[in-house]
């Protein structure tokens, strides 16, 4: 029996000729969407390693604003009302210097002495930063325990946090915000605000704010 090759018809051979590869706009497309896709997840990875970097090299910056806040908000919120005379129980406003203040007595301190029972009068204040060339400001915590005799020598000024650009402390009360405050003439305010702007290693600034509800008549 006689075999004979199978030979394509003329519509059959035109597709056979077709599928036998790409032609050169096919590639050029294909090279066209590859080279896009690779650009864009490069652009993506790019922009997430850049966040990332930011992120860690600030990180000082965020953790330092932290302890700060968390430390005035506990210190805030163990206010103590009391009848002496040596200290205020919430005093706020500017120095003489036109720099914000707070003052406050509290319970929520760490005792230093056996004698001081974790009572003090806590001031925050911002200054300039002598130890700075940037025209920076520093703010300083200056703790003296109540109720008792320590000598106040050992209790200096602590440097809290520094390159700070600035400090606004505010005070809210019967649907009013006041940036100074005296708690001996007006009682205790409902609210205190408290915002930290900051400058970050490359020297841009950043504000955090909170603020923090005080205790029901300051006990």
């Amino acid at each position: 029996m006689s075999r004979y090759p199978l030979i394509p018809s003329f519509s059959d051979r035109s597709l056979w000729e077709q599928a036998k590869g790409f032609t050169l706009v096919e590639v050029l497309v294909a090279i066209s969407i590859f080279t896009i896709a690779i650009t864009s997840i490069y652009g993506v990875f790019t922009s997430i390693s850049a966040s990332k970097d930011k992120l860690d090299l600030n990180s000082e910056t965020y953790h330092l604003a932290r302890v700060v806040l968390d430390r005035i908000g506990r210190e805030v919120h163990g206010i103590y009302d009391h009848s002496s005379d040596d200290a205020a129980v919430l005093e706020g406003g500017f120095n003489d210097k036109g720099l914000v203040y707070l003052e406050l007595s509290t319970t929520a301190t760490v005792s230093t002495n056996i004698e001081g029972k974790g009572f003090a009068s806590v001031r925050y204040e911002l200054v300039e930063d002598t130890e700075s060339t940037d025209g920076s400001y520093v703010i300083m915590r200056t703790e003296e325990p109540l109720l008792t005799d320590i000598n106040l020598d050992n209790f200096p000024a602590m440097r809290m946090a520094t390159g700070i650009k600035s400090l606004t402390v505010r005070y809210f009360s019967e649907s009013t915000w006041s940036d100074k405050w005296d708690q001996s003439l007006q009682g205790f305010p409902d609210m205190l605000e408290v915002m930290i702007t900051a400058y970050d290693k490359e020297g841009e600034e950043i504000p955090f704010l909170t603020a923090f509800k005080l205790p029901v008549n300051g006990s």
